[in-house]
């Protein structure tokens, strides 16, 4: 096996990376809906956009997190555990949310600030919701 596909494999075998690729599909499919909400209703809310965008990717985020991030099988213990612990990321997500809007970050593009700053802390906090442990 040649060192590029030694390489590769080590980077799909990480729950980290994985996490990364699952977490960029509903990061779009979430900032889709946000701006399709703000561009559409430009008196909405900002934050009440954001919660209408999570609960649309939260599903396919879910989904996807159990079989292929963490592979593990989807069950409703599961399930209320992922809900849990994205709830308390989004209460975060929307207190930064409104920092970034205050200090002047335009409404399109806040988000995106949003999302690196709670990506490390959703990662951990996910992993134990459908792991029940933070290390492998």
């Amino acid at each position: 096996m040649s060192r590029v596909a030694m390489m590769l494999r080590r980077l799909y075998e990480s729950p980290f990376v994985r996490f990364a690729v699952v977490g960029g599909v509903a990061t779009a499919v979430n900032y889709a809906v946000y701006v399709v909400l703000v561009r559409c209703f430009d008196n909405l809310w900002p934050a009440l956009a954001y919660f209408c965008a999570f609960c649309v990717s939260i599903v396919c985020n879910f989904l996807l997190s159990s079989y292929f991030t963490f592979r593990v099988r989807p069950s409703a213990r599961r399930a209320v555990r992922f809900l849990t612990a994205h709830l308390i990321n989004l209460v975060n997500e929307l207190v930064l949310l409104e920092i970034w809007l205050w200090a002047g970050v335009p409404k399109l593009y806040a988000p995106l600030c949003v999302f690196l700053v709670a990506f490390p802390v959703n990662f951990l906090m996910v992993r134990f919701a459908l792991r029940g442990r933070l290390k492998s």
